[in-house]
C-alpha cells in the first residue's frame, strides 16, 4: 500500500462514519418493516394486507375531506388534489392493477408478487410514503393539511416502462 493512499482511506472512513451517523438520529427515519413512527405518515405496507391506515400518531378526529384515488398504470385518477388548510384529509387509493405484476410475459419472476403494484408519496412537508398498492388492494391515509401550497406526489414504485408518467399535485389552498 502506497503511503499516499492512507490519508485518502481516512478521509473516506471519516465521511461514511458521519454519514451514517447523520441518517441515524436524523427524526423520521424507518426504523423497522411495518412500523408506523410516531410524527410521520409513513407505512411500508406488505404485499399480505388489504388495507391500512396511515396518520400521524395522533387523533385528527373525523376527517373533513375524502379523496378516492385509482391507482393503475400509467395514471393516478385523479391526479390532482384541491384541499383547503387546515382540512383533515383522508386520502382513499384504490389498486386496479399490480404492475409489472399483471404484465404479460413477467408473471412467473421471482419476487415480483412481493414487490410489485404501486407506490404513493406526496413530496414536501407531508411526509407520507406508502406501497403495496396492487389490485383489489386500497390503502388508505389520514392526515392535517396544514402546509398551503402545491405538493407533487409520484408512484414509488417501478411498476411499468411508463412509472415515469404515475405523478400528481396536492393543492393546499390557503385559509
Amino acid at each position: 500500500m502506497k503511503a499516499w493512499s492512507i490519508p485518502i482511506l481516512l478521509t473516506i472512513a471519516a465521511v461514511a462514519l458521519g454519514v451514517f451517523a447523520f441518517v441515524i438520529n436524523t427524526p423520521g427515519t424507518i426504523a423497522g418493516v411495518g412500523e408506523t413512527i410516531s410524527g410521520v405518515k409513513r407505512w411500508p405496507g406488505t404485499w399480505e394486507e388489504d388495507t391500512i391506515q396511515v396518520a400521524a400518531g395522533e387523533d385528527l378526529g373525523e376527517p373533513d375531506v375524502t379523496i378516492e384515488i385509482n391507482v393503475l398504470r400509467p395514471v393516478f385518477a385523479p391526479n390532482e388534489i384541491r384541499v383547503k388548510q387546515g382540512q383533515v384529509v383522508r386520502i382513499l387509493l384504490h389498486g386496479l392493477d399490480s404492475g409489472l405484476a399483471d404484465m404479460p410475459g413477467v408473471d412467473e419472476a421471482i419476487g415480483l408478487v412481493e414487490f410489485s403494484g404501486h407506490g404513493f408519496q406526496i413530496l414536501g412537508p407531508y411526509d407520507i410514503w406508502i406501497t403495496g398498492i396492487r389490485n383489489g388492494v386500497t390503502r388508505e391515509v389520514i392526515f392535517r393539511a396544514d402546509v398551503a401550497g402545491e405538493f407533487d406526489f409520484e408512484c414509488t414504485v417501478f411498476c411499468s416502462p411508463q412509472h415515469y408518467l404515475m405523478r400528481g399535485t396536492l393543492i393546499v389552498e390557503p385559509e
